[in-house]
C-alpha cells in the first residue's frame, strides 16, 4: 500500500500571489527513501510540512492528500501524531526539555504512555541510538549532532511508520553527517520506515534513495529513481539540476554517458570500481592536476592575527580555545574545519567582538582589537552568524534592507543594495516576511546585510547551509568579486567540496586549537576524512585530485 498519494496538490500562503505549490503528484510507498531537491524557496519544506497535518502551514490549499488510503484530514490524530514523525533542520528549535531524559519521554507523557512503557522504549532507544553515556545530560552540554540525535530519537520513541526530515545535517560538522545519515538508513532498512528528506548533502544521500523528486518553483520537474532521473537531467543538459547530481555521477555522465544500459555510480565504492577499470584512459602525471599553492611567491602579510587565545564560557567548565594560535593573510579565503562544538564559532565571535578572550590577544593590521573602539571594528570587519534570524526585525525583506541602508549612510549606497539583490536573486521576496522565506533565502538575505558595508575582513558561519548548489555558486562568484576587490574571507564551515572548489587555505581547529594549517590542496590530500568525495575515490590513482575538474582534465575534458 502507498503511505501517501499526493494528487494535484497546489498551496498558496496568505497575502502571497504566487503559488508555493502548483499540482504537485506523486506516490510515496512504503518503506521507500525519498529525497526532495530543489532551490532555495522551490517548496521543499512546505511539500513537506503539507504531508503531516499538525505542522501544516495556514493559506489555500487544493488538491488531496492521502495516507494509507485515507484522506490525511480524516487520519485519527493520535495515529497522525505517532505515526508520522517530523525532524528539523535546527535542533534547538525543536527540543523542549531540559535535559535528555526528559525530551526522550515528552511526547509519550502527553499521550498518556505509562511510566513502564515508557521506561522500556527508552531503554532500548538508547541503546540503538547509542545514547547511554549522556542519557542523563543537560541538553545545553550536548554537541549539535547529539541534539540532532536526539530529536530523532524522541520521534523514534513513538515508532512512526513515517519520517519527515527537513535538511537535518545542516549545522552538522562531515563526521557527524554521515554517522546521522547512516542512522537513517539503517532506520530505513531494518524498520522498513518510509523516509522523506529535503537535503543539499546529496553525495551522501543519493546512494540511499529508492526515489528522486526535482522541485523547480514549486512543481515536479523529475521524479523516479535516482538512475532515470540523472540519466534524464544529463539528458536534458539542465543546467539548473546538474549540479545537484552527486560528483562521482556527473564525472561517470561525462565520461561514459553513452553507455546507456548501466547503472550511474552514486558512492564512492562504486566510483572507485568504475575509474579502476578506466585508469588505462588516464592521465596520472602529477603535474596535470597540481596546482601551485595560493599566494605562491608573493609576500604574506597578515592581516588578522590570533595569539595564544584562552575561553571557556564558565569557569568550572573545561576550555573551549586554548593556545589557540591563527594568521590570517590580507586577500586570502580561509576556510576554518573542525567538529560541532570544537569553538570555530566562538573563535568567529571572539574575532567579531561579541565574545572576549580571558587571556591572549587578537590583532588587526598589526593593532589590538581588544583595545580598539567597536565602531572602528564593526565598519572594518563584518559578521554574518550561522543563525541568519538574529538579522531580523522588520515586517519585509525590502523594509529590513532598506533600514540597514540608512543607518550605514555614506558607508554604502543604493546602487548597491541593488547589485546584490539583483545577484542573490531575490526580488520575488522583497514584500515577504523574512520568517516567511525558506532557510535558504534567510542566508542570502543575512550576507546581504553584512555585505552592504564592503568590511575589509568578512567572517562567515556556515554561509552555505540551507543554499542549493546553484546559490552556492552564486555565493562563491560574489565571495571572489568581492575579495578581488580587497577583502579577506575568514569562513567556518562543513561543507567540504565547497572549500575545495573556492578557499585559498583551510584549516582544522580541534581541542582547542589549531592542529593543521595548509593551502586547500595539500589540506585535503593529506586528510582521510575532511576531505572530498572525489579524492576518496580517485585519490590512489590521482593523489593531487580533489574535485570533479581536476579528473576531468585526465580525459581531456
Amino acid at each position: 500500500m502507498a503511505h501517501y498519494q499526493i494528487e494535484n496538490v497546489s498551496f498558496q500562503y496568505p497575502s502571497c500571489s504566487d503559488k508555493t505549490l502548483q499540482h504537485i503528484s506523486a506516490t510515496i510507498e512504503e518503506g521507500e527513501f525519498v529525497l526532495l531537491c530543489g532551490s532555495s524557496g522551490s517548496g521543499k519544506t512546505t511539500l513537506l510540512r503539507q504531508l503531516k497535518r499538525e505542522i501544516r502551514p495556514e493559506g489555500i490549499r487544493n488538491g488531496e492528500i492521502y495516507y494509507r488510503g485515507l484522506p490525511l484530514d480524516q487520519v485519527d490524530e493520535r495515529s497522525s501524531i505517532e505515526e508520522i514523525g517530523m525532524v528539523f533542520q535546527d535542533p534547538d528549535n525543536q527540543i523542549v526539555m531540559n535535559t535528555v531524559w526528559q525530551e526522550l519521554t515528552f511526547a509519550m507523557e502527553n499521550l498518556g504512555y505509562s511510566t513502564s512503557h515508557m521506561q522500556r522504549r527508552v531503554g532500548e532507544l538508547v541503546q540503538f541510538f547509542g545514547m547511554e553515556d549522556w542519557l542523563y545530560l543537560p541538553i545545553h552540554e550536548l554537541s549539535g549532532g547529539q541534539k540532532q540525535l536526539v530529536n530523532l530519537a524522541s520521534v523514534m520513541a513513538l515508532r512512526p511508520k513515517v519520517l519527515l526530515l527537513d535538511e537535518p545535517t545542516a549545522q552538522l560538522d562531515p563526521i557527524a553527517a554521515k554517522e546521522f545519515i547512516q542512522l537513517l538508513s539503517r532506520i530505513n532498512e531494518e524498520f522498513s520506515i518510509t523516509i522523506v528528506i529535503s537535503e543539499h548533502r546529496i553525495e551522501e544521500i543519493v546512494p540511499l534513495s529508492s526515489k528522486l523528486v526535482m522541485l523547480r518553483h514549486g512543481q515536479v520537474v523529475y521524479c523516479g529513481s535516482p538512475n532515470s532521473v540523472m540519466k534524464q537531467i544529463w539528458s536534458a543538459r539542465d543546467s539548473s539540476f546538474i549540479p545537484y547530481l552527486p560528483s562521482i555521477s556527473q564525472l561517470y555522465l561525462e565520461v561514459d554517458h553513452s553507455e546507456e544500459n548501466r547503472d550511474i555510480p552514486v558512492s564512492v565504492k562504486e566510483g572507485r570500481k568504475w575509474i579502476q577499470a578506466h585508469r588505462d584512459r588516464l592521465n596520472t602525471h602529477e603535474e596535470a592536476v597540481s596546482a601551485p599553492p595560493a599566494n605562491e611567491g608573493q609576500q604574506l602579510e597578515s592581516l588578522l592575527t590570533c595569539k595564544e587565545l584562552y575561553f571557556t564560557y564558565d569557569k568550572k567548565a573545561p576550555l573551549v580555545l586554548k593556545r589557540l594560535s591563527l594568521s590570517i593573510h590580507k586577500g586570502e579565503f580561509f576556510a576554518l574545519f573542525g567538529g560541532n562544538g570544537s569553538g570555530k564559532s566562538t573563535l568567529l565571535q571572539q574575532i567579531a567582538g561579541a565574545l572576549t578572550p580571558q587571556r591572549g590577544d587578537i590583532l588587526y593590521a598589526g593593532k589590538s582589537l581588544l583595545r580598539g573602539s567597536a565602531l572602528d571594528r564593526s565598519l572594518k570587519i563584518g559578521y554574518v552568524a550561522q543563525n541568519p534570524m538574529l538579522y531580523f526585525t522588520r515586517d519585509t525583506v525590502r523594509e529590513q534592507l532598506t533600514d540597514r541602508l540608512k543607518r550605514l549612510g555614506e558607508h554604502s549606497s543604493r546602487a548597491r543594495l541593488n547589485e546584490l539583490v539583483e545577484r542573490f536573486e531575490i526580488e520575488d521576496i522583497m514584500d515577504k516576511h523574512p520568517f516567511d522565506i525558506s532557510g535558504g533565502q534567510q542566508q542570502k538575505v543575512a550576507l546581504i546585510l553584512v555585505l552592504l558595508a564592503a568590511p575589509e575582513l568578512l567572517l562567515l558561519d556556515e554561509p552555505t547551509k540551507g543554499l542549493d548548489p546553484i546559490s552556492k555558486h552564486t555565493l562563491a562568484e560574489l565571495l571572489e568579486m568581492i575579495r578581488a576587490a580587497g577583502t579577506t574571507i575568514l569562513m567556518v564551515s562543513h561543507d567540504i567540496e565547497f572549500a575545495a572548489s573556492y578557499a585559498t587555505r583551510c584549516g582544522l581547529l580541534f581541542d582547542g586549537a589549531m592542529v593543521a594549517v595548509e593551502d586547500t590542496r595539500s589540506f585535503l590530500r593529506n586528510n582521510y576524512f575532511y576531505t572530498t568525495t572525489i579524492h576518496r575515490t580517485v585519490g590512489d590513482i590521482l593523489p593531487a585530485a580533489i574535485t570533479v575538474k581536476d579528473v576531468w582534465k585526465q580525459w581531456g575534458k
